[in-house]
């Protein structure tokens, strides 16, 4: 998708927006998700889509994020191109490792000292 499509697509959704803006509150919800909707079919290919919905039903909160990062790189004009499953395989992988950079999985034992040593031990003498 080059710059001229870009900006055709926000030009039309800047439209249907301030169309609808008279529309109650309740609505507005709804209105976002058909927009992100419609949006994520125009940069996704079907494979990447199907991908994130299998994604969606295990992640919810991952399958969001993806969702929002590849929004984020549609309207900064990031993307050059439709998004292919593989690229949307690569962007779960760089959020695990983020992910997996500010958790902290280390295991630390504190046992217990103890006064006895194994040399005093004579049970078995």
């Amino acid at each position: 998708m080059d710059d001229a499509e870009l900006n055709a697509i926000r030009q039309a959704r800047l439209a249907e927006l301030q169309k609808n803006a008279g529309q109650k509150p309740a609505a507005q919800p709804d209105n976002k998700e058909e927009m992100k909707l419609s949006m994520l079919s125009q940069i996704l290919e079907p494979s990447a889509r199907e991908r994130l919905s299998r994604v969606r039903i295990v992640r919810p909160d991952r399958a969001d994020a993806v969702e929002q990062y590849i929004i984020k790189l549609a309207s900064m004009g990031s993307l050059g191109r439709r998004l292919s499953e593989d690229d949307v395989v690569e962007i779960l992988e760089g959020l695990t490792r983020d992910e997996k950079k500010h958790t902290n999985n280390q295991i630390v034992f504190d046992r217990k000292t103890t006064d006895f040593d194994d040399d005093e031990d004579d049970f078995f003498d």
